[in-house]
């Protein structure tokens, strides 16, 4: 099956995808809110379909994220480790898991199965802040979406200090771009 590709364009706080045709599909944004860092994610008609609130666990030293879609059903992504390298939420019945690599790239899994690749390491983008997206289907761009603007809710541009390679987890299958 061919992987589709899809590009995240980021602007500080604001994210817009778009297919390979460069139709806008979905956007989002995050602000700070009475001290909370939240993101909203909108559908085609400009609506909110999800609302995230980020928090920092400050004594287990792990992020989560509190997920709120439109029937106001309440969903949590959380990270599974002190390096916040591994994510899951569970959706409906389904479980995702995200393992964030090397070189600002993100694997997601549904059920222990590879669905979608993230590359924020510009490395084959001629554009500082796009992100390229590969997908195995497109029934599961808006919850791949969902992960991404959760894992870049409150995260600016500014360039961080080192984080030590060993934190973070190897790739198993590399799709490329």
């Amino acid at each position: 099956m061919a992987k589709l590709v899809y590009k995240i364009d980021h602007a500080t706080n604001n994210f817009k995808l778009y297919n390979a045709n460069n139709q806008l599909l979905q956007t989002a944004s995050w602000f700070l809110e009475f001290g909370k860092t939240s993101s909203e994610i909108y559908s085609d008609k400009n609506k909110v379909s999800y609302k995230i609130i980020k928090k920092f666990k400050f004594w287990q030293w792990k992020t989560s994220y509190k997920i709120t879609n439109k029937q106001k059903e309440t969903f949590f992504l959380n990270s599974q480790n002190k390096q916040n390298s591994l994510f899951k939420l569970a959706l409906n019945e389904d479980i995702f898991e995200v393992k964030i690599h090397y070189y600002k790239k993100k694997s997601v899994l549904k059920n222990g199965v590879k669905i979608a690749e993230f590359n924020d390491g510009f490395l084959e983008s001629k554009e500082e802040n796009t992100s390229n997206l590969l997908l195995k289907d497109t029934t599961d761009l808006e919850t791949v979406f969902l992960i991404f603007t959760c894992l870049k809710t409150g995260v600016t541009n500014q360039k961080p200090l080192l984080k030590s390679q060993k934190e973070l987890i190897s790739i198993q299958e590399d799709w490329g771009a």
